[in-house]
């Protein structure tokens, strides 16, 4: 008996973690192919560096992704906050976008996606209906439990 109510303890006491548990990703990217907003003519990217990473069981997400274009302007990408649960291959949510250091989208809505793709493969970012737009190719990826 004394056996069993150790047992029905470590079950007890473990389940918050299973329960919170939820397989973590991490990507990045040293190759943007495109960055731009409604007054770029070349979206070419020309240099940049991209970081994200999120746990699909929570709201829980990082994204910071900044990349030149060939016109030589830069922008940055960063996730505020999520509006739903992160998923394997998408993170929706409110977006600040700077360009050269000037806020031009505050607390804006818009999706990462193509997250779930391996290394070699490209993701995409777009917010404000498709008036900023981010994509590079995944250089390294980390997928845990």
């Amino acid at each position: 008996m004394k056996n069993l109510r150790i047992g029905m303890l470590a079950v007890f006491a473990l389940f918050p973690v299973i329960a919170w548990s939820g397989q973590v990703h991490s990507i990045w990217s040293s190759k943007p192919m495109f960055v731009s907003d409604p007054s770029t003519t070349n979206a070419t990217a020309v240099s940049g560096n991209c970081s994200l990473s999120w746990n699909e069981a929570t709201g829980q997400a990082f994204v910071n992704a900044r990349a030149k274009n060939i016109s030589g302007d830069i922008f940055e990408f960063q996730l505020v906050s999520l509006t739903a649960n992160a998923g394997m291959d998408h993170l929706d949510g409110y977006w600040n976008i700077t360009k050269n250091g000037v806020p031009v989208c505050t607390q804006c809505l818009g999706t990462a996606y193509g997250l779930s793709s391996g290394v070699g493969n490209y993701f995409k970012i777009y917010v404000d209906n498709s008036k900023y737009h981010l994509s590079a190719y995944i250089s390294n990826r980390f997928d845990y439990f």
